[in-house]
């Protein structure tokens, strides 16, 4: 049974959690564009699209054979700026990554149950009901949502929301680390979702933490990360709170209160707060 718990670390506090077409640094270069007028979003979405074209481009002899969905990811995976934010079903992929740089300050790992990013009365068009769930590569509303990258217009008018969307498993850093994402659509509605926790990671015992990680092989590999034994691989321990209210574009990543971890190290190798 695939796992709807996913987490996320990050090495520092960030305001909002959010995918790369909506960070400063591509904001800032999609401002200084002509086509989108003064509106931020049609700019940000003129400038993703003039990307992914180049990367289609540039990378045609290692994509043939690819539909659009799966150049999207691919796109992701090499480090081009999309709607696509990582999430792991793996709680200590996403403590390593809350351990991994920034070491004076507070590392934070986040955890949700994914298909509650939806929201419970979300329709795709009025009268037709979009599910609480966990969406594949292959969903209908995935396909339509990334091909408006691909300047494929969708031939009726959606709704837009943030997906939660699990990759097809295949080989190199995706599945390496249990990858999962959240598909921040253009224009997509606020978003909050009621099962969010937040645990906090002293930036104290980073090193410690990343200690333990490694005696449970845990590790970057060439840009990977390699996982132990199976056993050690199925610790889900972490619990759920409700998180405070929506954010435009990205959601906050904060419970009402949160579980700061001063000793994680130690708790670590009995199981990631098991």
């Amino acid at each position: 049974m695939l796992s709807d718990l996913w987490y996320r670390g990050v090495s520092k506090q960030y305001a909002h959690q959010a995918p790369g077409v909506y960070r400063d640094n591509f904001s800032q270069r999609a401002q200084y564009l002509e086509p989108g007028g003064k509106d931020m979003e049609k700019k940000r979405l003129f400038l993703e699209r003039y990307m992914i074209s180049q990367f289609r481009t540039a990378g045609a002899p290692f994509l043939e054979g690819y539909n659009t969905t799966q150049i999207y990811f691919a796109a992701q995976h090499y480090g081009m700026p999309t709607r696509l934010l990582d999430w792991s079903t793996n709680p200590m992929a996403a403590l390593f990554f809350a351990c991994t740089g920034n070491a004076a300050e507070d590392g934070f790992v986040y955890s949700m149950d994914a298909g509650k990013i939806i929201p419970e009365n979300a329709e795709v068009r009025k009268g037709e009901k979009l599910y609480q769930t966990v969406m594949t590569m292959r969903n209908k509303y995935v396909e339509s949502a990334v091909g408006l990258s691909f300047w494929d217009e969708p031939p009726e008018e959606r709704n837009a929301y943030i997906l939660p969307v699990r990759p097809d498993n295949a080989p190199g850093r995706i599945g390496q680390q249990s990858s999962c994402f959240t598909l921040h659509m253009h224009e997509a509605s606020k978003a909050s979702n009621p099962t969010m926790n937040t645990i906090q990671v002293a930036a104290s015992s980073k090193s410690v933490i990343l200690q333990e990680l490694h005696r449970l092989n845990i590790q970057p590999v060439h840009h990977l990360l390699r996982f132990g034994s199976p056993l050690q691989r199925n610790h889900s321990g972490l619990g759920m709170l409700r998180s405070s209210g929506p954010t435009p574009l990205s959601f906050p990543l904060c419970s009402r209160r949160s579980i700061r971890t001063r000793d994680l190290g130690s708790q670590c190798a009995r199981g990631l707060l098991g």
